[in-house]
């Protein structure tokens, strides 16, 4: 394209040169031989620079194997069918009773009787919904009455689960075994009312028991799997 001249306004010619636009830097397809497209190569800079392997690279590396890796592992435990196992704390008539629900048929595990969750259900909600209301007292020592009197109403509970009849021998193990942290969380909540009457700061702590599970969420850990909510660790003390 030739430069355009003009006139200024002094008489005198000026050139003025226009700047040409480029081309479209876009790379255009190439077509091959057989008539298809050819991908262009990409640019020299994406490629992995050559050399030693520095311990930087050899880091992200291993990383980024370590998260491939993990995401597989992730979907092999999702399809092995290890994920549908039981819990190891799922009573049998817990796990019969489930069972039977997606049958849509009803479980009876003693004497026409439900599932020992569903029953204790029943037991433990009865006496939660019985226990005094720390709102109520109007000193230390009625405080720690009330306390006392909750203790009494949760023993009586505890004796009521301890003699339902089980279907297996597991689920009476495992229910003595539950029923066992039951009487040391009631043990912690004799100390915490004796302290309360004394001290109006006192602190409600709990005895440290075997594993990493403290001993009120094991009680409801236990409680949830068996579908018997209300028989978890009340929460009246704060």
């Amino acid at each position: 394209m030739r430069p355009r001249a003009f006139k200024s306004s002094k008489s005198d010619w000026s050139t003025v040169t226009l700047q040409v636009c480029p081309t479209d830097p876009t790379p255009r397809p190439v077509i091959g031989q057989n008539g298809r497209v050819v991908a262009p190569s990409p640019p020299a800079e994406l490629n992995e620079p050559s050399g030693p392997l520095t311990p930087g690279r050899l880091i992200f590396r291993l990383v980024v194997g370590a998260v491939v890796a993990a995401s597989f592992a992730v979907w092999f435990y999702a399809y092995s069918g290890a994920a549908d196992r039981p819990p190891p704390d799922e009573l049998d008539s817990t796990a019969l009773h489930l069972a039977a629900e997606q049958d849509e048929t009803q479980y009876q595990e003693v004497a026409g009787e439900p599932a020992f969750g569903k029953r204790a259900e029943v037991i433990c909600q009865r006496a939660i919904d019985s226990l005094p209301n720390a709102r109520f007292a109007e000193s230390q020592t009625e405080r720690a009455d009330q306390i006392r009197a909750s203790n009494v109403i949760l023993r009586d509970m505890v004796a009521e689960l301890r003699s339902l009849p089980v279907a297996t021998d597991r689920d009476n193990t495992l229910r003595g075994l539950w029923l066992d942290d039951w009487g040391i969380l009631l043990t912690d909540r004799d100390r915490y009312a004796d302290n309360v009457e004394t001290d109006p700061g006192a602190i409600f702590t709990l005895t440290a028991v075997e594993g990493e599970e403290r001993l009120e969420r094991r009680l409801t850990r236990f409680a949830r799997t068996n579908l018997m909510l209300p028989c978890g660790a009340p929460s009246d003390l704060g």
